[in-house]
């Protein structure tokens, strides 16, 4: 799934690459899921888009903002799968989901994995439920430590459940999946289990730090390296506790990499680093 790393890469390069483009048309692929989720009809879509401007795209946690003319977007929410841009000429995947096209012969695809939605929005539908439901993303101004304990204190479940569902809710922390989750929690020395009322404020901030950090190095690297970018390189951020490093030596201690089922996911951490 792409988290907020992936969208911050694929949205600024959307910035650079699409910004000025005029759509031309708007389409399904030859695929069908019937995990993806638009807001419209296609034909919709396709009658508003056509003969206007992309003015600029965002990210918001892992949410992707493709802004048409002054007052529209294409929202990009809770995605897996691919986001590609073909150049002129490109020949363009045999297997897609959703396509747009571009004046200039260019185009973009998504092909969907697990799920995801695709919304024709105008900028005031942001701010109105359920838009507004959303969480804090990790690196803005709003989350501040201070925020990220109140947001921990205000988690109705935190006696019932591990610091992993409160990490993974996105109306606290918005832009974090189980991707990022363990190493987060890998760096911070704290068990997925862990329940909010036994974390010290001195466990709390080395939490807040290794969110801070890891997602920094993350969009630093354009994303995991299992996850693709806008025209089809993979990201540079290697997961330190993921299916891949089970069974490896923790690279602090030593002690092997476990798997964990918990929360309807696996947790991949290190039994004794993280208590």
């Amino acid at each position: 799934m792409i988290e907020m790393p992936e969208a911050s890469t694929i949205a600024r390069q959307m910035n650079e690459t699409l910004t000025g483009k005029i759509f031309q048309h708007f389409s399904r692929g030859p695929l069908t899921h019937k995990f993806l989720w638009l807001n419209k009809p296609a034909e919709e879509f396709d009658a508003f888009v056509a003969g206007r401007q992309v003015t600029g795209a965002k990210s918001y946690g892992r949410s992707i903002f493709l802004y048409i003319d002054e007052t529209h977007l294409n929202l990009f929410a809770e995605l897996g799968g691919r986001i590609l841009y073909h150049a002129q000429g490109a020949t363009l995947p045999a297997k897609y989901h959703l396509r747009w096209d571009f004046t200039d012969d260019t185009s973009l695809t998504y092909s969907l994995q697990m799920w995801g939605f695709v919304g024709l929005l105008s900028k005031t539908d942001l701010s109105a439920p359920p838009f507004t439901d959303t969480g804090i993303p990790p690196l803005s101004d709003e989350f501040t430590f201070e925020r990220f304990n109140q947001l921990l204190e205000e988690y109705p479940e935190k006696k019932a459940k591990g610091i992993k569902g409160f990490m993974v809710t996105s109306k606290y922390v918005f832009g974090i999946g189980n991707g990022y989750l363990q190493d987060i929690l890998y760096r911070a020395k704290i068990h997925p289990a862990r329940k909010i009322p036994s974390l010290s404020l001195e466990e709390r901030s080395q939490l807040f730090s290794s969110i801070q950090g890891s997602m920094a190095e993350a969009i630093r690297l354009n994303g995991r390296e299992d996850e693709r970018d806008l025209f089809d390189y993979p990201g540079g951020y290697r997961r330190l506790m993921s299916s891949q490093t089970m069974g490896n030596p923790c690279p602090t201690c030593g002690t092997t990499i476990q798997k964990l089922a918990y929360l309807g996911g696996a947790c991949y951490l290190c039994p004794t680093c993280q208590v």
